[in-house]
C-alpha cells in the first residue's frame, strides 16, 4: 500500500471510529433516558446493558461487513477499513465491558457479573455469526 493509501486508510479508520463511538454513546444515552422512568432508577443501573447492546450490535455489523468485504482490495479495502475497523471498532468496547463487570461485582453480586461476562462473550459471538450467515 502506498503512503497516500495508508494516510487515506488512517483517515477512514478515524472517521469510522468517531462515528462508531458516537453511535455507542448515543445508544447508551437513549436507553438510559428511556429506562430511567422512576426516581429510584439510576443511570448506573442500566449502563452495563447499554455497553452489552452496543457490543452485540457491533459484532453483528462486523459479521455483515466481513462477509461482504472480507479480504478485499482497492475501494472495498477502504470500505472495510471505514466500516469494520472504524465503525465496528469504535462502537464495540472491551474496556468499558471490563469496567462494567468490575462495577457489577462491587455493586451487586459476583453471579450477575459472571452472567454479564458470559452473555457479552456469547452474545457477541452469536451476533457475529448471525451477521456472517445473513450476509453470505
Amino acid at each position: 500500500m502506498s503512503a497516500g493509501m495508508l494516510l487515506l486508510g488512517a483517515v477512514l479508520v478515524g472517521i469510522g471510529g468517531g462515528l462508531g463511538a458516537a453511535a455507542r454513546w448515543g445508544m447508551g444515552e437513549l436507553l438510559v433516558h428511556v429506562m430511567t422512568v422512576r426516581e429510584a432508577d439510576t443511570p448506573e443501573r442500566f449502563r452495563p446493558w447499554t455497553t452489552f447492546g452496543a457490543n452485540v450490535i457491533a459484532c453483528f455489523l462486523l459479521g455483515l461487513v466481513v462477509a461482504r468485504l472480507g479480504a478485499a482490495t482497492g475501494a472495498k479495502e477502504l470500505a472495510y477499513l471505514l466500516l469494520a475497523v472504524g465503525v465496528c471498532g469504535g462502537m464495540s468496547t472491551l474496556s468499558t465491558a471490563a469496567l462494567d463487570i468490575v462495577q457489577l461485582v462491587r455493586r451487586t453480586t459476583f453471579s450477575l457479573a459472571l452472567a454479564y461476562l458470559m452473555l457479552s462473550a456469547g452474545g457477541g459471538m452469536a451476533a457475529l455469526w448471525l451477521g456472517l450467515v445473513i450476509a453470505s
